[in-house]
């Protein structure tokens, strides 16, 4: 962690497949500064395919595995079930992620990871928000429960929980469903996490965000707006975290204006399980690393305790 007065974020966008490009982003990072990702940050905050990414920081992963990861295991996560009925089964068994999480991820317990870590989840049963933290302070134990004794794996499993996609998941007595219902973009998320735990003001604060990509194709003009032949059935759920990631965006560079740097390209509409665009978002972050390489060393702390 950086030891100047600054407090450095790092929030990371669900997005399923698409975070390859946050995977090779970071990995260009450290290959440019020679340092690992946990290293550069005080906090770092992820939703569904993000907390992968952000549970693999904390564990010191060098981000080029993940970027490996992402190329070599996607097909298998998001194979079909050889039988499905979609109006009663998710569309990938859980079982199938779970494997990959288990193999390439610790089973560390959230109380053992001393890095600020969050991860957020949506509560299905109860229709409320909750967010596992590691080892550090709770702003409100009743409003956001975490235990110290959840699997790092369980909590991220929860968070990738995307409706359509795969089932809930039951961790610690909640029924659990992907964060990115309502904080795709940790990035508000984090911020009030800086400012209510860790006692920041406003202007110590400094943030990178990541994206997963901002379609620029969702919808078009039609006759028929039903569920299936309208909104898309499961690309419904892709339109509101869109939305959700651009609200909390817009959100967080009107409070922090030019402390907040957010990274996410425009693409086409690639779905959570797009597997033919995944070199196509490789090349994205390092167009978007090249382009920004100076930006975002201005978001990485020089000094270390």
């Amino acid at each position: 962690m950086g030891n100047t007065d600054t407090f450095h974020i790092l929030a990371l966008d669900g997005g399923g497949t698409r975070g390859i490009y946050t995977a090779q982003l970071l990995a260009k990072i450290e290959q440019a500064f020679q340092r690992r990702i946990k290293t550069c940050f005080d906090l770092i905050a992820g939703t569904s395919t993000g907390s992968i990414i952000a549970g693999a920081a904390v564990s010191d992963i060098p981000m080029a595995d993940i970027v490996r990861l992402f190329e070599n295991k996607a097909p298998h996560i998001f194979r079909r079930r050889w039988y499905r009925l979609p109006l009663f089964l998710s569309k990938y068994p859980s079982a199938q992620l779970s494997q990959i999480i288990a193999a390439h991820l610790p089973a560390t317990a959230l109380g053992e990871i001393s890095m600020p870590l969050m991860i957020t989840c949506s509560e299905i049963a109860k229709s409320d928000i909750h967010i596992f933290r590691s080892n550090y302070g709770s702003r409100d134990s009743e409003m956001a429960p975490t235990s110290k004794k959840v699997c790092l794996r369980d909590a991220i499993l929860a968070s990738c929980a995307a409706p359509t996609f795969f089932a809930p998941k039951s961790v610690d007595n909640f029924l659990l469903a992907d964060g990115g219902l309502w904080a795709n973009n940790p990035s508000t998320v984090a911020f009030t996490e800086a400012l209510s735990v860790f006692g920041k003001g406003a202007q110590e604060i400094r943030m990178l965000s990541i994206g997963t990509g901002h379609s620029t194709n969702m919808y078009r003009q039609r006759r028929g707006w039903g569920f299936i032949t309208g909104w898309g059935g499961a690309k419904l759920t892709s339109y509101v975290m869109t939305l959700q990631s651009q609200a909390s965006a817009n959100m967080a560079k009107l409070l922090l204006k030019q402390n907040y740097l957010r990274l996410n390209p425009e693409i086409d509409f690639w779905e959570l399980d797009t597997l033919v665009q995944l070199d196509t978002l490789k090349s994205l972050a390092e167009r978007d690393f090249g382009e920004n390489t100076a930006e975002i060393e201005a978001f990485i702390p020089t000094e270390f305790g």
